[in-house]
């Protein structure tokens, strides 16, 4: 399958090579401790503009319904698009390579000192600017969803469904995930 590059009518440019995907992808992955979404949008959509929201939106959607880390299957789908294989095992091994090596360091260090207050004081603030930071990400990307009614009532319901309703998401996926997909598809067909 032939690499399928965005248009530059769509106001984005291409990467210029699967070493320019690892190092941003590198980067995106040393900044996103405890959630890579909002970091991966703002490089791939804000800053390099590689993809337009909805592109990012579409392949991040795709990402997430994947076996395994989202953050992982959209480098995956992401360096497959600019360069085919080539590009998915350099996004991939941006995102992944340099903080395997840290994360170890890190547990290394835990296992030593894990049963000081100050190292479980450290991590309960480093919890909270996590969700402080996910829930940046979901603002910025509600922005994309704007005018689009179907996508307003899908995330809606799935926001609903999981967090009032404790339905687990793979059962969400499953059904409303489904549901929207088959929508969709109905909806281009035409």
């Amino acid at each position: 399958m032939t690499p399928q590059p965005p248009t530059e009518d769509a106001g984005t440019v291409a990467p210029r090579s699967p070493g320019e995907l690892f190092l941003a992808f590198t980067w995106v992955s040393l900044q996103a401790f405890g959630g890579a979404v909002a970091h991966i949008e703002r490089t791939v959509v804000r800053r390099k503009r590689w993809l337009t929201g909805e592109e990012f939106l579409g392949l991040y959607g795709i990402s997430q319904v994947l076996p395994g880390p989202t953050g992982i299957s959209f480098c995956v789908l992401f360096g497959d698009r600019m360069f085919g294989l080539r590009g998915a095992f350099a996004a991939a091994a941006g995102f992944v390579l340099l903080p395997a090596v840290i994360v170890l360091g890190i547990a290394s260090l835990f296992q030593q000192y894990h049963h000081l207050a100050q190292v479980q004081g450290a991590l309960h603030g480093m919890g909270a600017a996590a969700v402080g930071v996910i829930a940046s990400a979901v603002l910025r990307l509600t922005r994309n969803l704007r005018g689009n009614r179907t996508g307003i009532v899908v995330a809606s319901l799935a926001f609903l469904a999981v967090a009032i309703g404790r339905v687990p998401v793979a059962w969400v996926v499953l059904t409303l995930g489904v549901a929207s997909v088959a929508w969709a598809w109905r909806r281009l067909g035409r």
